[in-house]
């Protein structure tokens, strides 16, 4: 498959479980667990999707995936956060989010989401 995908996760632990998940099923990955190192992988890379948390210490994974719709508007992008956030949902959707996953996630549903985006 080789897609490369971008993970910004500020939980470390869960963010590297995703990234070896995912690596294991093929896809190149890169993570950041803030706003600002995204950015800069975003500088270096032209990512094909993005899974983003919602809730980063530094800023919002919505101006995260606007950021990235500007430089790579193909992007495809999942966003992340806690159960029942309907009011986050609507935004991601609004600002270009492709889908939107609740915490807890499930790791196979997470890939079916994305194996569907490609």
């Amino acid at each position: 498959m080789n897609t490369k995908i971008l993970i910004v996760e500020d939980d470390v632990v869960f963010c590297k479980l995703l990234t070896r998940f995912l690596s294991k099923n093929e896809f190149e990955v890169m993570d950041a667990q803030n706003g600002k190192d995204a950015y800069e992988l975003m500088e270096l890379n032209v990512f094909k999707l993005a899974v983003l948390d919602y809730r980063l210490p530094d800023m919002t994974g919505i101006e995260i995936l606007s950021k990235l719709k500007e430089k790579q508007p193909n992007a495809k992008v999942v966003l992340i956060t806690r159960y029942g956030d309907e009011e986050v949902a609507s935004k991601a959707i609004a600002a270009g989010a492709d889908a939107f996953i609740s915490k807890p996630i499930n790791p196979d549903e997470l890939l079916d989401v994305i194996k569907n985006l490609n």
